[in-house]
């Protein structure tokens, strides 16, 4: 390019002496190198902006433009203008702004997707003459780095689960048997003025619930490590989310929480498990519960303690959305939110929500959740529509491609 360009520069400067014939070969090769360069800029998987330094925009392909919703033919004009004004937008201005040279991940939460951003400066003869915006959709390749992150850690886990059942179950039968042969004896000695039997009862009952709280351990230990045998079947899933949230009334009317569902489409058929999507649900739901009565703001004042389920269909995607009015997560704490054992809740196993995405994921689906803390969480659940339901693209559109 170096040499291309000093090639120009001597054209350029003699160019009264160069004949009519060579200065038409110069610009036919300018035209060939305008153009071949073009088309390849223009046919990046990378969105491309370069601005100078007054923040107007001297090139933009059509990536940058789809990525970020400007216009096309916006050479010329400020980007802060053209920028669309949402938080993507905003967020890009204010990286130009800062010099931050760093790579950032952007959430797109209108288009659900992710993106990467670089704000590289653009130097000429040792001073910096504008900036370079680029733009990169890396949704999928975030998707499955994270899901080869879990199956990692569930790798390291199914050893551990093992071993843990195994050295459990069996003493904690043997514990199990016992008890009840005790309670048979508290029950015949009940009617005896003894204190002592009474104490035994409440002791009893207490190391019954101890049981119950260990088994609910080896059980989620258990189906993390066991491979999912799914019943796929047709399933109403506007049905299935109003029966778990029935199945769900008594412990919600306990915690005074209210229910706001919302459908945008009516008597949607998906192809699922709903054994598992229940337990997906329920697991969710429970949470959100947790979390309200978590924020001490929800304990003044009992109407803020509200969920919101909706559902509705993005391209071949059924979205089911779950939002709570609870304490929210720190970024700290949404990092590792998926992560096995890692737990907020005093006597919580840290696998709820690592079930619940292996549910999602044998289903060929996504979990997500964004949060702010102290504000409440949202946690957003894809699900593939059945094909019939799919929308496919129109073989007419190809004779333009």
């Amino acid at each position: 390019m170096n040499r291309t360009n000093q090639f120009f520069d001597k054209i350029f400067q003699n160019f009264d002496k160069v004949s009519d014939t060579e200065k038409k070969k110069v610009f036919q090769r300018l035209s060939t190198l305008w153009y071949s360069q073009n088309i390849i800029i223009e046919n990046l998987e990378e969105g491309i902006i370069a601005i100078d330094n007054e923040g107007m925009i001297q090139g933009i392909n059509k990536k940058a433009c789809f990525l970020f919703s400007i216009p096309r033919n916006s050479e010329g004009k400020s980007l802060s203008k053209c920028m669309p004004d949402n938080d993507i937008g905003k967020t890009i201005l204010e990286l130009i702004n800062s010099s931050d040279l760093e790579t950032k991940l952007l959430k797109d939460n209108e288009n659900e997707r992710i993106l990467q951003i670089n704000i590289l400066p653009i130097g000429e003869n040792g001073r910096i003459i504008g900036t370079l915006i680029k733009a990169f959709d890396i949704t999928k390749t975030y998707e499955s780095a994270q899901k080869l992150k879990r199956a990692e850690q569930l790798a390291s886990l199914t050893t551990l689960a093992a071993g843990v059942a195994h050295e459990i179950k069996n003493p904690l039968g043997s514990i199990s048997i016992y008890v009840q042969l005790i309670d048979k004896i508290i029950k015949k000695n009940m009617d005896n003025d003894c204190q002592c039997y009474k104490d035994f009862k409440e002791y009893s009952d207490i190391i019954k619930e101890e049981i119950g709280r260990l088994e609910d351990t080896i059980n989620s230990f258990l189906f993390s490590v066991r491979k999912l045998e799914l019943n796929i079947e047709d399933v109403n899933i506007n049905a299935l989310i109003l029966s778990t949230v029935s199945f769900l009334k008594y412990e919600i009317e306990k915690n005074n929480v209210s229910i706001d569902i919302k459908f945008d489409k009516d008597n949607l058929i998906l192809k699922l498990d709903e054994r598992y999507i229940k337990q997906a649900l329920i697991n969710i739901i429970q949470n959100a519960i947790d979390a309200m009565n978590d924020n001490k703001d929800n304990e003044k004042d009992h109407n803020k303690k509200e969920i919101y389920i909706k559902l509705k269909t993005i391209d071949n995607y059924a979205i089911i959305s779950i939002k709570d009015t609870g304490i929210g997560m720190k970024e700290e704490t949404l990092n590792k939110i998926f992560e096995p054992y890692f737990t907020t809740k005093r006597h919580g196993t840290g696998l709820g929500l690592t079930n619940v995405v292996r549910i999602i994921e044998a289903h060929n689906g996504n979990i997500t959740i964004e949060s702010e803390y102290e504000k409440g969480s949202e946690v957003i659940i894809k699900l593939p529509l059945k094909q019939e339901n799919q929308k496919f693209l129109n073989t007419d559109l190809l004779d333009y491609a």
